[in-house]
């Protein structure tokens, strides 16, 4: 056998185990795939048993990350967007007419006849004003926040992040109860947000937006 058939025997073994390690190769990653889609269904089909009918709402709730796990939508394709704020629920919706775009975990402060020093969030339409900003500080309240725009009183109601101290330092304490409903928080007839979901509706909610609070 001359040197031309030995080489090319030894090109199609070559060839022979790579095509095999290949179909072997594509065989498990399929298999992995399988795997994993089974699982994100078992896991969807969970969380519908549980009453939870938004898959893309992001759990454990993060109060630094967007509240849910896709983007955030383009305003600019979005026909008749308006806010919905849900006190009952501590939700923020966006909505194009009646449809909800995107959801995210809020923190509302509820009145109680028990506590006077709690200033309660006004409910009705309102709209987006002039103002908004990178941060502020209360020193009344001892509280601040980033990214805030507001919606009635040139800067007395707002959306901001969850709040920070002077320093400019989130409170965990008050951060860990982001769209939670029942609990003890004074928002100071504010709407709390997560840091990420503050930043994009400072940012890029226009002026005269459509807000009902309910």
């Amino acid at each position: 056998m001359n040197k031309k058939k030995i080489l090319a025997w030894l090109v199609a073994i070559i060839l022979v185990c790579f095509a095999g390690w290949s179909i072997v190769h594509v065989k498990q990653a399929e298999k992995k795939n399988s795997i994993k889609l089974e699982k994100a269904a078992k896991k969807k089909a969970e969380l519908k048993k549980k009453g939870i009918k938004n898959l893309n709402l992001r759990r454990p709730i993060s109060w630094r990350k967007s509240s849910e796990k896709v983007d955030y939508p383009n305003l600019d394709l979005v026909e008749n967007f308006w806010i919905e704020v849900s006190t009952k629920k501590q939700r923020v919706y966006l909505k194009s007419d009646k449809k909800t775009i995107y959801t995210m975990y809020a923190s509302i402060s509820l009145p109680r006849k028990s506590s006077k020093d709690i200033k309660a969030l006004p409910k009705g339409t309102f709209y987006i004003q002039d103002q908004r900003g990178k941060f502020f500080y209360n020193p009344v309240s001892g509280e601040g926040a980033k990214y805030w725009v507001s919606w009635k009183g040139k800067g007395a109601h707002m959306f901001h992040s969850v709040p920070t101290d002077e320093n400019k330092n989130y409170r965990r304490d008050e951060a860990e109860k982001l769209g939670k409903t029942g609990q003890d928080v004074n928002t100071h007839g504010n709407i709390r947000l997560s840091v990420a979901d503050a930043k994009w509706m400072s940012e890029q909610v226009p002026k005269g937006t459509k807000v009902i609070i309910r």
